[in-house]
């Protein structure tokens, strides 16, 4: 097994992605990413068209899917920013929200990185 800790936990919650390897093995968990890059990139896509269009409902709902999502497989920040967004959306301020989508798409980029470079120590 690899050493426990190599990147910051604050970009990759190391313990979270090891239950995920213990649950569903290497290539299960390279599955799990996958199906979280291209749905979290979807969200992302989606609150920035909602936001922009003033649809702040829609976009609360999309960014508690992005918050939910990440905390399933360890991107804590993420899930931070996307409750920024959610409290933002929630105070009728689209203005802040977008902000915290800019953090949160840099956030979700950062994670994948850490994520990949964690699985090919395996």
């Amino acid at each position: 097994m690899p050493e426990t800790q190599l990147f910051e936990p604050s970009h990759l919650q190391t313990e979270q992605v090891e239950s995920l390897i213990a649950a569903a093995g290497v290539d299960g968990t390279r599955a799990i990413l996958e199906a979280f890059q291209r749905s979290t990139l979807e969200l992302l896509a989606l609150l920035d068209h909602g936001l922009k269009d003033g649809s702040l409902n829609e976009a609360y709902k999309n960014a508690h899917a992005v918050k939910g999502s990440a905390a399933n497989v360890g991107a804590q920040l993420l899930a931070e920013a996307a409750g920024s967004i959610e409290g933002a959306c929630k105070d009728g301020n689209a203005v802040a929200a977008l902000q915290f989508l800019s953090e949160a798409q840099s956030k979700f980029e950062t994670f994948c990185v850490h994520f990949d470079a964690h699985l090919a120590r395996y």
